[in-house]
């Protein structure tokens, strides 16, 4: 996909054109995320307490048994929806699902330990650890463009 940006001092209202053949589910999902309102935080339950979640203080997100844990940088929070409801939802966030059941913010890893064995072990800069399962390795080295 091109990506074009063109700075006109005449457009006081930025205006956005996407050329195309076909309307795929790229396209549609890219025109959502546009016309949308900022989805930057979502709810996260603790309790009978709602919390409100800025993107960028959940390290990750995680299954534990039937539920859905949003991992912040100093506590667990649950969330209603499920993995691939959230993993649709960051498109264009810093975010990639390294697993089934896990989604990583990669705004918050430290480094990457890429293995011998073709594994890769995220060092996240809570001290935790996550790892890319193999099925999901190729799809995080092309996410990190280390190909």
């Amino acid at each position: 996909m091109e990506v074009e940006i063109k700075i006109e001092p005449e457009f006081t209202n930025p205006k956005i054109v996407i050329y195309t053949d076909e309307i795929t589910k790229e396209i549609s999902d890219i025109v959502r995320m546009i016309s949308s309102k900022d989805y930057s935080m979502i709810a996260g339950y603790k309790g009978d307490e709602i919390l409100l979640i800025k993107y960028d203080d959940i390290v990750r997100i995680y299954t534990h048994g039937q539920k859905v844990l949003a991992r912040l940088e100093n506590e667990t929070v649950q969330l209603k929806n499920r993995l691939y409801e959230l993993e649709n939802r960051f498109i264009g966030y810093s975010f990639a699902r390294i697993s089934n059941s896990e989604i990583v913010n990669f705004s918050k890893v430290k480094s990457l330990d890429l293995s011998i064995t073709g594994t890769i072990t995220l060092k996240l800069k809570n001290g935790e650890k996550s790892f890319v399962s193999r099925r999901f390795v190729e799809k995080i080295k092309s996410f990190l463009e280390l190909k």
